[in-house]
């Protein structure tokens, strides 16, 4: 059976386009490239958008006027979603995540946070202790939120953390298709950065079903590989079992999830890791972010030197974006450039 797409709603500039970085490529001795998922459109930026368009059509379908989603506080995602919000005329509600050391809500709000203030989302702040004994998912807190609005009068849509379920996933299944007309259907190897599992859950799933002459990679930002492995694995069912009437039958196999590039924690960057930003920005005029890409990308470096025979000559890495949570690490940039 065909793969039979479900309706999207058009939010971001496609296609994006793979660049070449020649000085990386000379360096590590492979062809690598950049997909420039970051260049879906500046409020849009990053991959969250392309899950969206299939999200925000599903609402369209259910009678929504008011999204509902999650997040931490640089949460690129939540950003994407406001705006996609507002772009429908839509009204937009946020859960976010406290860090550990709590958030300092007096403080002047910079990056993603920044911007969801200025587009007038609905913010409701969940202290991490109580995210924690509500079992460590944001499930509880969004169906509290969803209530709440439900009883006043509105349409509420959930949408999970990361636009990662099996509507989000049709997103990267369409973007596969767009990544082989790109790379003229080459041998590769493709990276990406692992927060929720949407994206990869999506890529897998296009890489089988449309035949894609790539092996995918995912390098986990946070938590472990063997956490990720059964949350993909689940995602990956539940799309198979949701979306059998549009031809998904994906056979499950083991994923590509390199752990260790975590380090101190979910969105925590050490020193050495901007310094790293900076010297990539430098070379070869790209910005990587602390949270997700920068990590991701470090990773990816490390294994093709460490094991360059394990991967092809074409290296892809997928930038989602997130450049603008760079602006909440401000103070710590500052430090660094003037010690350097």
């Amino acid at each position: 059976m065909d793969l039979i797409f479900p309706d999207r709603i058009a939010l971001a500039q496609r296609p994006t386009v793979l660049q070449p970085l020649p000085r990386l490529s000379k360096r590590y001795g492979k062809k690598i490239s950049l997909w420039r998922d970051d260049l879906t459109g500046w409020e849009f930026s990053g991959n969250k958008i392309r899950k969206l368009e299939y999200l925000c059509a599903e609402a369209a379908r259910h009678g929504a006027d008011h999204l509902v989603t999650c997040g931490g506080p640089q949460s690129n995602h939540a950003r994407a979603t406001a705006f996609a919000a507002r772009r429908l005329g839509w009204d937009i509600t946020v859960v976010v995540r406290e860090p550990p050391e709590g958030l300092h809500h007096n403080a002047p709000a910079s990056g993603n946070l920044l911007l969801n203030q200025l587009l007038g989302a609905n913010f409701l702040y969940v202290p991490y202790d109580d995210y924690q004994a509500g079992g460590g998912v944001y499930e509880p807190f969004l169906e509290k939120a969803a209530r709440e609005l439900t009883a006043v009068g509105a349409r509420p849509y959930i949408i999970p953390e990361g636009g990662s379920c099996p509507t989000g996933c049709w997103g990267y299944l369409d973007a596969t298709r767009e990544l082989l007309s790109e790379s003229n259907g080459e041998t590769l190897d493709l990276f990406c950065a692992i927060g929720s599992g949407g994206t990869f859950a999506g890529l897998e799933l296009g890489r089988e079903l449309l035949d894609a002459p790539f092996r995918l990679h995912g390098v986990n930002i946070c938590d472990s590989a063997g956490y990720f492995e059964q949350r993909i694995q689940g995602l990956l069912a539940d799309t198979n079992t949701r979306y059998a009437d549009h031809g998904v039958d994906y056979i499950q196999e083991s994923l590509n999830i390199h752990d260790g590039f975590v380090g101190s924690g979910y969105a925590v960057a050490s020193d050495d890791d901007l310094r790293f930003y900076g010297e990539i920005a430098r070379e070869e005029g790209i910005l990587l972010d602390p949270v997700y890409t920068g990590k991701a990308f470090r990773g990816m470096l490390a294994l093709i030197s460490e094991q360059p025979g394990e991967f092809s000559e074409n290296i892809v890495f997928l930038h989602s974006g997130g450049q603008l949570a760079t602006f909440a690490y401000t103070d710590q940039y500052s430090r660094i450039l003037k010690d350097a």
